[in-house]
C-alpha cells in the first residue's frame, strides 16, 4: 500500500460518549453526561463488529429529529467513521489522487442511470462510491450486510463502463467482497473485475478530528 498520509477534511464540533444499545438501524442509545441520549446513526449496515456496549463513540449534535448524530466509534487503537453521508465528500476529496480521476474536468453528482441513482458522473463515466467498516484478518470486507441495492450499482457500472471506488475505513492491507454474507453481491463484483471494470479501494483513517487518505489497498484473489 502506498504509505502517503494526506489530510482530507476535519470533523468539527465533536463531542465524546459511550455507545449503549441499538434499537433499529438508524437510532442508537448513548451515554453522555451520565445521561441516556438518543443519536442517529447514518449507516444501514449492521456494524456487529463495532457497535458494541461500552464502546466510545464521537458525535455531533443533529439537525433531524433526534438529539445527536454519530460520527465514528473506537474500535481497538483506531476510530473508525460511521457516517455514510459523508461518503460523497470523501469521494471527491480523493479523486485527484487517484490516475483514473485526477484530471476529470466535469464532476456531476447523484446521477440517474438505469433503475438507479450513481454518486457520480466525471467526464460522462459512471462512479460508484461504498464504504468498508468490516475487517477479518487484515482482509477488508464488503458488504457487512445483504445489499440488493449495491449489487444493482455494480450492474449499472458494468453495463456502462463506469468505474467503483471502495473507502475503507479500517487498517487492511487487501480488499475483497464478502462472498458468504453476500454472495449475489460478490458474483456481480467478480464479473465486473473479469470485464475490466476499473476498481479502485482506498484506505482512509480517522484520529478523531481529521480524516486522512493513506493509499491505495490491492484487490485478494477473488
Amino acid at each position: 500500500m502506498n504509505k502517503s498520509k494526506v489530510p482530507l477534511f476535519e470533523l468539527p464540533n465533536l463531542k465524546k460518549g459511550i455507545f449503549l444499545t441499538r434499537p433499529n438501524r438508524f437510532v442508537s442509545e448513548i451515554k453522555y453526561n451520565n445521561e441516556i441520549k438518543i443519536a442517529h446513526i447514518h449507516d444501514p449496515g449492521r456494524l456487529t463488529e463495532l457497535l458494541i456496549k461500552g464502546r466510545e463513540i464521537l458525535f455531533t449534535d443533529s439537525r433531524g429529529k433526534l438529539d445527536y448524530y454519530v460520527k465514528a466509534v473506537k474500535h481497538k487503537d483506531e476510530w473508525v467513521l460511521i457516517d455514510t453521508a459523508i461518503h460523497s465528500k470523501l469521494a471527491s476529496r480523493v479523486f485527484p489522487y487517484l490516475p483514473e480521476t485526477a484530471k476529470a474536468k466535469e464532476i456531476r453528482k447523484e446521477v440517474q442511470l438505469g433503475k438507479s441513482r450513481i454518486d457520480f458522473f466525471l467526464d460522462g463515466v459512471p462512479l460508484e462510491v461504498k464504504g468498508v467498516t468490516l475487517v477479518k484478518e487484515d482482509l477488508a470486507l464488503f458488504p457487512d450486510a445483504p445489499t440488493e441495492r449495491g449489487t444493482r450499482h455494480v450492474q449499472e457500472i458494468i453495463e456502462n463502463n463506469g468505474m467503483l471506488l471502495f473507502l475503507v475505513f479500517r487498517k487492511a492491507s487487501r480488499f475483497k467482497p464478502n462472498f458468504e454474507t453476500d454472495p449475489k453481491f460478490s458474483t456481480k463484483l467478480s464479473e465486473a473485475r473479469e470485464k475490466n471494470i476499473r476498481i479502485n479501494v482506498v484506505q482512509l483513517s480517522f484520529d478523531g478530528k481529521t480524516i486522512y487518505y493513506d493509499g491505495n489497498i490491492p484487490l485478494a484473489d477473488f
